[in-house]
């Protein structure tokens, strides 16, 4: 029952990102640890000029989901259904961006992408709606870049994902950062100093699943005093975003053709993820996924995210 309400809360077609994402590889094991590899790069139109720019703006069109609790947009769609207006979503739409900061250094633009590659290729839900406890716009969430789970029944526990989001110009100051935050969730098995306690609460108090009797099920597993806790296990979930030089002028080459010039790369990036998770003690232990998704251009990536979700 618990697996089936999860997967319940899965948004979308499941098919959304083939128009901007291509796949290199899926599913790659990284060597000596548990980690898996998933690389895509974004998609060329028929010039061979890299949709950058349509990507963003699809990843901008999630702004309300990934920012806005459930019950929120059930009671803008019940609004709806009875007044047939849209006017609810399009509050809630002015809210969600409102949510994000203006800074040049944000990354935030990763953090909804990560989310969004998450749920349409893992197919595994948000947990945790962390935007709307941010104190000040201005200001990033200081904590963990996201938090989903499912149920895993070959274990019979509950799956929690701790996303880390990193987007920089190179691939292995990426890798470096990413497994250095990540670490200290994974690590440290509890205690009231434990890097994940203050996340571990916040999900107990403000979770919004818009579905009393989940909430209920899924808050036994953060419930220290619950023997459920026992049964919740810590894994991650990375997007390592970097610039990457392949990318054509236009009318060079095809789709085809990146791909298989991208796919020559991958294995030495594989071999930065395997040494960074090596140098953490027992990270290698952990169930991760690792989203490897290189750009034309990382700065230019967060630069137009911001232009895209701004309304200040």
């Amino acid at each position: 029952m618990l697996e089936a309400a999860l997967q319940n809360l899965i948004r979308g077609k499941g098919d959304e990102l083939t128009a901007y994402l291509e796949e290199v590889n899926f599913n790659v094991t990284i060597p000596n640890t548990k980690a898996k590899a998933h690389c895509h790069f974004v998609q060329l139109d028929g010039n061979g000029r890299p949709r950058v720019n349509d990507f963003i703006n699809f990843i901008s069109t999630k702004t309300l989901e990934y920012s806005i609790p459930r019950s929120e947009i059930a009671k803008a769609k019940k609004f709806h259904a009875e007044h047939n207006s849209p006017s609810k979503y399009s509050e809630l739409e002015l809210k969600a961006k409102g949510l994000f900061t203006n800074l040049k250094k944000t990354g935030e633009g990763g953090e909804i992408l990560l989310y969004v590659l998450i749920q349409e290729f893992l197919k595994i839900p948000q947990l945790f709606c962390k935007m709307p406890l941010k104190t000040n716009p201005e200001m990033h969430y200081h904590g963990v870049d996201g938090i989903h789970a499912e149920y895993d029944k070959t274990q019979d526990k509950l799956a929690l994902y701790w996303g880390e989001s990193k987007i920089y110009k190179n691939v292995d100051q990426a890798i470096t950062s990413c497994f250095k935050s990540l670490k200290e969730y994974m690590q440290t098995a509890g205690g009231a100093t434990a890097p994940q306690e203050r996340d571990l609460q916040l999900v107990k108090d403000n979770l919004d699943l818009n579905d009393d009797k989940l909430e209920e099920a899924i808050k036994k597993y953060f419930d220290k005093g619950d023997p459920m806790f026992n049964k919740m296990q810590y894994r991650g979930a990375c997007l390592i975003g970097f610039d990457c030089d392949k990318y054509p002028t236009p009318n060079q080459i095809n789709t085809s053709q990146l791909k298989a010039l991208i796919l020559k790369e991958v294995a030495a990036w594989h071999k930065g993820i395997e040494k960074e998770i090596k140098k953490h003690v027992h990270l290698d232990t952990f169930i991760i996924h690792i989203f490897l998704v290189p750009f034309p251009s990382a700065e230019d990536f967060r630069k137009e995210f911001l232009k895209a979700i701004s309304i200040k």
